[in-house]
């Protein structure tokens, strides 16, 4: 191997080294970022499945207000559900 082509291979290796880098430092911010997330979709996911008897309780239009809140709170915790689909 020429001396030439060494250099060539060392500057590939330190930039490829330096993506690594910086792709590590990525996936220890998506785990944050994921792990963030997945509390609050939880936590929405929690919070409807306990008020899902209220549902069941109520009438009229306190049931439709119920209902109609809950159906935004289902695809608030699906579309935290994609999102964290798409980061892994």
């Amino acid at each position: 191997m020429t001396v030439h082509e060494t250099k060539e291979l060392d500057g590939l290796l330190k930039k490829l080294e330096q993506r690594r880098d910086e792709l590590n430092l990525q996936m220890h911010l998506g785990k944050a970022e994921a792990k963030d997330l997945w509390q609050e979709t939880e936590d929405k996911r929690r919070h409807l499945r306990s008020h899902l008897d209220e549902l069941d309780n109520a009438t009229g239009d306190d049931a439709k207000d119920v209902g109609a809140a809950a159906m935004i709170v289902a695809e608030e915790i699906r579309q935290g559900y994609d999102r964290l689909k798409k980061l892994f």
